[in-house]
């Protein structure tokens, strides 16, 4: 790594808790633009007071780097659990880690903690993806992670919500916003994340949508249908306001939590006498009903801002009934 990269690495590190992801990026290429014509020299007589070799040099930097990305705050949050708890069994420097410590964790995880496939391939991905990412920025010489074999998931399809199971917890809702979360969550198919983020000065009133910043930091548009148009009306006139939040939390003013939305819906579920009640089941019927309804694929992964339509077609959009009649209507 050469002293301008270093250097421009320890201010964007710096600047790190004070700036979003897209400021972040823009001064990480505006440092990257000023500073090409020059060469930078460091002073062999300069007091070293940051050693930006350090395991937690290369730690903060690599956590700084996937914000510039745009990666979420629970993606982030994954990440230093993950790498965090890894780095806590072996207490090894990164240089040293090798190809069967990581294996051997692995193994350890899957048959004395008995974590499912689906997790256990999310925290070799964590890691291995930070053991390349420390080999590439040239923090250790060689990626202990390269040669680690990839965690085969079992398929399983995930169930949305039946049209039946749907009433029933639009019945069971007990107030005006319980009202108004299920139906937003119905109407755009947005994620609890996008959900809690909602606020009136993004939200258009003549067309009925509202714009929100998803994953990856990108923008789109969500849309109310006439339930949750109506929903959001009621909710209005229980807690009238037309600034902040769309709907609040405990707080007037304040904007809910996703953890707060979780358990919420989670309560409706259980009046309601539905398992398996939480805001994702949601986006995943949200997405199975435009579907139903004749939405193109291609625009059913544009409404719920996947970026690759594959993960768009890794949703339960038909079921085995509707295959069966669809063979009867087209093979015959």
């Amino acid at each position: 790594m050469t002293v301008k990269e270093s250097l421009i690495n320890k201010i964007v590190g710096e600047l790190e808790a004070d700036l979003n992801s897209e400021q972040l990026r823009k001064v990480n290429m505006l440092l990257l633009m000023y500073l090409e014509p020059f060469e930078l020299v460091k002073s062999s007589t300069d007091l070293v007071i940051y050693d930006e070799k350090s395991d937690a040099a290369a730690y903060h930097q690599f956590m700084v780097s996937k914000k510039i990305q745009g990666l979420s705050d629970g993606t982030l949050k994954l990440y230093m659990q993950t790498i965090n708890f890894f780095m806590s069994k072996l207490r090894k420097p990164f240089k040293d880690i090798t190809t069967n410590d990581i294996r051997l964790f692995i193994a350890n995880r899957e048959i004395q903690d008995r974590i499912s496939k689906g997790t256990l391939a999310r925290e070799r991905g964590c890691i291995v993806r930070f053991f390349n990412w420390l080999y590439i920025e040239e923090f250790i010489d060689r990626d202990p992670g390269a040669r680690v074999e990839k965690i085969k998931v079992p398929k399983r399809r995930k169930q949305e919500f039946s049209e039946l199971e749907v009433e029933k917890l639009r019945s069971a809702a007990s107030n005006a916003k319980e009202t108004l979360i299920i139906e937003l969550l119905l109407s755009t198919g947005c994620r609890v994340s996008e959900l809690v983020s909602l606020n009136f000065s993004n939200y258009n009133q003549e067309n009925d949508s509202i714009e929100v910043i998803g994953k990856g930091n990108k923008q789109r548009t969500l849309y109310f249908n006439a339930k949750a148009k109506l929903a959001l009306n009621h909710y209005l006139k229980e807690v009238p306001h037309i600034t902040g939040p769309l709907f609040y939390g405990q707080t007037k003013g304040k904007e809910m939590t996703t953890a707060g939305v979780q358990k919420l819906v989670k309560r409706i579920g259980k009046r309601a006498g539905v398992l398996n009640v939480h805001p994702h089941r949601f986006r995943r019927t949200a997405a199975t009903l435009a579907r139903r309804h004749g939405m193109p694929i291609e625009l059913v992964s544009r409404f719920l801002g996947h970026e690759n339509i594959e993960t768009t077609m890794a949703y339960s959009m038909i079921n085995d009934d509707e295959v069966k009649i669809s063979h009867q209507k087209f093979v015959s």
